[in-house]
């Protein structure tokens, strides 16, 4: 585990502490960016030497680029960027499924030992943010940066440098040049981002994680009824865990003066899957239709081509998740859905029966997010279509029903917020601080008392 939540906190207070003691703008940056590196050093020091190694080559030639009047000069670094960036990631994430799928083939006798490292945490965010950096300095909607420091502070800010949101160098790098210090009304905020980040992750996630491990890790054991139950728990776990880690890294931030973008914006209201897809991981489906999906030629060129690019944007998303088969099969699943709906015209015709078949989609599609293989998936699959029969007391191996109704309370809990969550900031925002710093302290309370703090990591961070 990189901290605790207790150790995580105390260190976020005494860097902020310091920082609002600095005087200058350039005393603040070396402070979060000293700060940043013991983050993700604290972890495994090695790998900050890989994080400091792959910035400082990605710095270098995105100079090269913006000083270079060579079109075919600003590719060829271009090209070498992109080589260097995608290499790490197929060693470092692919390498070991890849020597697997070969030694399967016979295409390899054994399996090296030195391809048997352990994933760098946070590697595709802060390779796929430094990737968008080099390539709008190609595109020249910002000029390279001549700092190393300022640079290195853009990959590695700390609140989202292991989970996202995937930050662009046109939103970012001029915030963390330039901080604006918070309002008493801002900071009672950010406390509150970050309650509900707290909220949605120790509350509910580690909660329903319980019984989502007890279902997926016993696919053959698991009853019809298990494998529904859980495959629902797994969708509202992954969302309050990556939108809570999202959360809490805004009000993060926050406290600095920086403003980081929206990751999350209730996809499971959404009005049908290309909406979900707005709405869900904003940052990461922005990167691919910015950086792959148009470069590859959108729908400019026909129909039939902008359904092929979909898949091809999609299956890649599914790799980037994770060196699995199953994440393939889930980005194809997406990609497969958009397409239809597309030729449908759902994506036209919002209503109540589009939200639904939405939902069933995406639901049925984190099966094969979740499986640990594809033959757990498929027995997943099966014991649904077949309501493989099973006493829901076989549900309760994994959990006691205190757990199992709490699980239930802060999904419902979820769906309350969310749908009201309009009506409830209007009438928190007219309250004063004093009044709001008031609740937010009482739900800190409650959160002590019912939240799981003997969970899990991240889920995000495995990626």
């Amino acid at each position: 585990m990189l901290f605790n939540s207790i150790d995580f906190l105390l260190f976020f207070s005494l860097i902020w502490l310091i920082f609002r003691k600095l005087p200058s703008q350039k005393s603040k940056s070396y402070l979060l960016l000293g700060a940043s590196l013991f983050f993700y050093g604290y972890w495994k020091a090695e790998y900050l030497l890989l994080l400091l190694a792959t910035s400082f080559i990605d710095f270098e030639l995105a100079k090269k680029i913006g000083g270079s009047d060579s079109p075919l000069r600003r590719k060829i670094w271009l090209v070498v960027s992109l080589i260097s960036n995608i290499s790490n990631l197929i060693f470092f994430k692919y390498g070991l499924f890849l020597a697997k799928n070969l030694s399967q083939f016979h295409a390899i006798d054994s399996i090296p030992d030195w391809i048997q490292v352990v994933l760098p945490l946070g590697i595709s965010f802060y390779t796929f943010q430094a990737m968008g950096y080099v390539i709008d300095v190609f595109r020249k909607r910002i000029p390279a940066q001549t700092n190393f420091s300022e640079f290195l502070l853009f990959i590695t800010f700390f609140p989202q440098l292991v989970a996202g949101p995937i930050e662009r160098a046109t939103h970012l790098i001029g915030q963390l040049k330039n901080f604006s210090t918070p309002t008493t009304e801002k900071l009672v905020t950010a406390t509150g981002l970050i309650c509900l980040g707290f909220w949605k992750k120790l509350f509910i996630a580690d909660r329903l994680g319980v019984f989502v491990d007890g279902t997926f890790n016993n696919a053959s054991e698991a009853s019809g009824i298990q494998c529904v139950v859980g495959t629902i728990f797994f969708g509202f776990q992954i969302y309050c865990d990556f939108s809570g880690y999202s959360d809490m890294a805004r009000g993060l931030a926050r406290f600095f003066g920086i403003q980081l973008m929206l990751n999350f914006n209730k996809p499971y209201l959404a009005l049908n899957l290309t909406d979900f897809w707005r709405r869900w991981h904003i940052s990461l489906s922005g990167w691919f239709r910015d950086y792959l999906y148009y470069p590859l030629g959108g729908a400019k060129n026909g129909i039939a081509t902008g359904y092929r690019n979909i898949l091809i944007v999609f299956i890649i998303s599914g790799i980037w998740h994770g060196a699995n088969w199953t994440f393939a099969l889930w980005g194809l699943w997406h990609g497969l859905g958009l397409v239809v709906e597309r030729i449908l015209g759902f994506s036209k015709n919002p209503g109540s029966l589009y939200r639904f078949i939405t939902l069933f989609w995406v639901f049925i599609g984190w099966i094969f997010f979740r499986a640990n293989s594809l033959a757990d998936a498929s027995l997943i699959v099966q014991n649904i279509l077949e309501l493989k029969p099973g006493p829901w007391s076989d549900f309760n191996l994994y959990g006691s029903d205190w757990e199992l109704l709490m699980a239930v309370l802060g999904i419902l809990s979820l769906a309350l917020y969310e749908i009201f969550q309009t009506r409830i900031t209007r009438k928190l925002l007219v309250l004063n601080p004093e009044k709001q710093a008031g609740l937010i302290a009482i739900a800190f309370l409650i959160l002590i008392w019912v939240g799981k703090f003997k969970g899990q990591d991240f889920i995000y961070f495995q990626f």
